[in-house]
């Protein structure tokens, strides 16, 4: 592996950030931290001179919907997004299950080893979308998973039932349920009140009830089941303060999950972006917003995913026709980092440290694989990205994403990933992606 010497870098740890250096060798992190402090290689072969960027630990988002060849359209399968996610920051992607299910280890395997030859970066798998809580869990688990992911909503829908029987051998067993959670009985009332194609409707067949409901719910089986609980993409400042009731009361752990788009759009930019808004669940007011922003700042929120969900730009335009034919979903792993950084550290919504904790440390902590993943360690991964202050207008042109399209279109921001660094290697300069396919590896993840 390459030696690589940063210097000059604004070094962010989990307290502040600090003037300083980062020395790698072997794939790993050598030394990190103040100049005076690190004794960088004799001869490297590589000197980066960061002028000042912010270095942070490279990102890891945990939950992702990259490859399923049933589903996705040709070139949209797991090294075009992985590409996607290096090119932005992201270093180690947690990939779950789309229309495919992966419910037993034989499916596990088989995913763990068709993604591995795709791979631009090490990646974690979950077992999903579990409907029928008769699986092999602990076979699952020896494949290499502890993570499970079901649902309270069609498509996917389990019953209450099923669920608490999930939760209760998941948590036996060790492991941890993830919940898409939206109550489906109030999805349906409010689909048969509407009348119409147009973007706008849809925000309304997906209310915020829907989600709260089905995360007091969530909380609750956790509870009995004594089962860990993990509530992927919640979209509202309420959703995350019916959820934070169960971390304080929980004999288990409960982690919150919300992903840029809720930080960043709500109902009133469907008018703009019809549907390149889609997504579940649907987007909710400025106020719900504006709340989960707050829930973000104190810590209720635990850590930033993006649920990315790729897509052509062809088949979302669609949607303005018929806002029921498109998928609902969003790419974002591209931008997740960018977004963060303008709108949340240089707008003073975040510090630098609580972002390395919202898209770093948490998420490497959730996916068992944290000092490896998420930090600056010595002796751990040598995952880096540089990231620097820049004015400029956003566009799908600049970006690795092959669908041809950003929600983000159009927005100003002051945050550029600069450099990418993963295991060692420069994977990526300025979105343009100098990595391989196949060369990220599966993270056997058990416990």
């Amino acid at each position: 592996m390459t030696d690589i010497h940063i210097k000059g870098a604004q070094v962010v740890t989990a307290s502040g950030i600090q003037h300083g250096e980062i020395t790698i060798s072997g794939g790993t992190i050598d030394a990190a931290g103040p100049a005076s402090s690190v004794t960088g290689p004799s001869d490297p072969d590589t000197v980066i001179d960061a002028d000042g960027m912010v270095a942070l630990p490279g990102a890891i988002d945990v939950h992702t919907h990259m490859h399923d060849d049933e589903l996705f359209p040709d070139g949209i399968d797991f090294a075009s997004q992985t590409a996607s996610a290096v090119a932005g920051g992201v270093t180690t992607v947690i990939e779950l299950p789309t229309q495919t299910p992966v419910t037993t280890p034989d499916a596990l395997h088989e995913k763990a080893e068709t993604c591995s030859a795709l791979a631009h970066v090490d990646f974690g798998l979950v077992a999903g979308n579990v409907q029928d809580p008769d699986i092999d869990v602990a076979g699952i688990m020896d494949a290499g998973t502890a993570d499970f992911k079901t649902f309270t909503a069609d498509p996917y829908l389990a019953d209450d039932e099923a669920i608490a029987a999930l939760m209760r051998r998941v948590g036996n067993a060790g492991g941890t349920v993830r919940v898409h959670c939206e109550t489906q009985g109030l999805l349906d009332d409010a689909r048969s009140t509407i009348d119409g194609d147009e973007p706008d409707v849809y925000m309304d067949s997906r209310p915020l009830e829907a989600e709260l409901d089905a995360i007091s719910r969530a909380g609750y089986f956790a509870e009995y089941a004594d089962c860990p609980l993990h509530v992927v993409h919640i979209s509202s400042g309420s959703g995350a303060h019916e959820g934070n009731r169960f971390k304080s009361r929980a004999n288990v752990p409960v982690t919150l999950e919300t992903c840029p788009q809720y930080l960043a759009f709500s109902k009133g930019d469907v008018a703009d972006k019809g549907p390149f808004l889609k997504v579940n669940p649907s987007l909710k007011s400025d106020t719900e917003r504006e709340r989960l922003w707050d829930a973000v700042q104190d810590g209720t929120i635990d850590l930033i995913g993006t649920d990315h969900f790729p897509t052509y730009r062809e088949a979302r335009e669609a949607g303005w026709e018929d806002i029921w034919e498109p998928y609902a979903g969003l790419p974002g792993v591209e931008t997740m980092v960018e977004y963060l950084a303008s709108e949340g550290v240089h707008e003073g919504r975040l510090s630098w440290p609580r972002l390395r904790e919202l898209v770093c440390t948490a998420p490497a902590r959730n996916a068992a694989i944290y000092p490896r993943k998420g930090s600056l360690q010595v002796g751990t991964d040598a995952d880096v990205m540089l990231v620097r202050t820049e004015e400029y207008e956003v566009t799908a042109d600049d970006h690795t994403f092959v669908g041809g399209w950003t929600p983000y279109e159009g927005q100003h921001w002051s945050a550029r990933v600069d450099t990418v660094i993963a295991g060692g290697e420069i994977v990526a300069k300025d979105h343009r992606v100098q990595s391989t396919a196949g060369r990220g590896q599966f993270l056997d993840r058990p416990l």
